[in-house]
């Protein structure tokens, strides 16, 4: 990695942005037995990472847990590829997706500070985005896409004093404070923005909690159930760990964890998944309510639970985890891998699956064209060995003739004899060759281009 840093902090034009895609299929582990674990606070590689978001894509056996913090660590993206199937289609989305994002970057250094003149805010939820200046400053977020959209959840206290009992509605401010440059390096521009919190307070003469009269606002629910549901991901993941260890370490087969291993945590998993959809309040709040998109983390969730069982590893989760927390499309394997898709990335999509239909079409005729000509070349063969036969018995000279009158009875015999030993020959080589031809185009074409080609070459027959 340290070529790629000399690289972009040695390029000429510095006002574009520097980023490095980083591509691993595990069989070289030397550079990456680490993880935040392994590396002490001070760590002169945490600085080095940070320096550029470093865009990470593991395939098959590349260990996960290392690119997921490598691509966390440095504000980058981590996607996995875990299975061979259409691999080339997969590999490609990856690239699309993280490129499109690149080609968009609109914001540098961004920087977001949540305060409030009037409300205690107790705790601010942004995922993967942390505050990396001193402590009260605001939280980075770093390079921004055209189309890109960050939601974080602010949770703060209010003290209401000695009111009556009944329902009331105050309005409190919260100011978001967004700091950004245009180009790196360059002048930072300020943009600020107000936000009215609708506070229902309803108070009670008992000491008891009342139900709250006015939860939050579905988007926000929502948030707050990815949030939840990367913290049990992540809990999982640490209990995996355990396993490992009162295993006798890190088992693995053809680089992946141990089979057994995987579907002790897919049993996990899924128990766990069930208890937090019926227990979770925020869960059951935003499930009834419209505009959710909640089907597609559970389906996501029994996917990985799949997967698991499948001993495909957990590249999936890791991947999961890295686009819910920095909020930015990945590729997970899952079905819902497309969501944080800007538009431009949904259209380098699509157009990677022109290149792939156009590619597969064009591969298409061409093995049409080849067993084509390989079923006329043996028909052709055929035909040749038949002409061939046919020119043989038009040679047998005629039966010869002593007069005009009288015809050598022996004579005529013997011709016969010649005809049909020529035609018995003929039925014979014409059997064997076609025999052949048969056995030569079943072991060259599969089944469907065998019949595609067979209506083509009767056509060309019967013509």
């Amino acid at each position: 990695m340290y070529p790629c840093l000399q690289l972009l902090d040695d390029r000429a034009d510095k006002t574009r942005a520097g980023c490095i895609v980083l591509i691993s299929d595990g069989v070289d582990k030397s550079q990456f037995m680490w993880s935040h674990e392994s590396l002490a606070p001070t760590d002169p590689i945490r600085g080095l990472l940070r320096k550029y978001p470093v865009h990470t894509l593991g395939l098959f056996k590349a260990d996960p847990k290392a690119l997921h913090y490598i691509a966390k660590e440095s504000y980058g993206t981590y996607s996995s590829i875990t299975d061979n199937k259409d691999l080339d289609k997969n590999i490609m989305e990856a690239l699309a997706v993280c490129l499109a994002g690149l080609k968009t970057i609109v914001a540098f250094d961004t920087c977001v500070d949540i305060t409030s003149s009037s409300l205690e805010i107790t705790r601010v939820d942004s995922g993967g985005y942390t505050r990396r200046a001193a402590p009260g400053s605001g939280i980075s977020i770093g390079m921004l896409c055209a189309g890109e959209v960050k939601d974080l959840v602010v949770y703060f206290s209010y003290t209401t004093g000695s009111w009556e009992r009944g329902y009331y509605t105050t309005l409190s401010g919260i100011t978001a404070r967004v700091t950004y440059k245009d180009m790196p390096g360059g002048q930072a521009s300020t943009s600020t923005n107000n936000c009215s919190v609708s506070v229902a307070v309803h108070t009670t003469q008992d000491g008891s909690l009342p139900a709250n009269p006015c939860p939050p606002f579905p988007l926000v629910l929502q948030q707050m159930v990815r949030f939840k549901v990367v913290d049990l991901l992540i809990g999982i993941l640490q209990e995996l760990k355990a396993l490992k260890k009162d295993a006798g370490g890190a088992k693995e087969k053809d680089g992946v964890d141990d089979p057994v291993l995987q579907s002790i945590a897919a049993n996990m998993l899924q128990r766990k998944w069930m208890e937090f959809k019926q227990s979770d309040e925020s869960w059951k709040a935003a499930t009834p309510k419209s505009l959710l998109d909640l089907g597609s983390i559970d389906g996501d969730v029994n996917a990985m639970v799949g997967i698991l069982r499948k001993g495909l590893g957990v590249g999936c989760i890791y991947s999961w985890l890295s686009s819910h927390e920095m909020q930015r499309a990945t590729v997970t394997g899952l079905p819902a891998e497309a969501m944080f898709r800007t538009p431009v990335m949904e259209m380098m999509v699509q157009k990677v699956h022109r290149q792939l239909l156009l590619k597969e079409a064009y591969e298409q005729v061409a093995e049409d064209r080849a067993v084509y000509d390989g079923a006329i070349g043996l028909l052709d063969g055929i035909n040749k060995r038949f002409q061939l036969w046919c020119k043989l018995d038009a040679e047998v000279p005629p039966a010869f003739q002593l007069d005009h009158q009288h015809q050598d009875d022996e004579s005529r015999n013997l011709t016969d004899v010649l005809h049909g030993g020529i035609s018995r020959a003929r039925q014979h080589d014409i059997y064997l060759a076609a025999i052949h031809a048969i056995k030569q185009w079943q072991s060259s074409s599969t089944p469907e281009r065998r019949r595609m080609a067979t209506g083509r070459t009767s056509r060309r027959m019967h013509a």
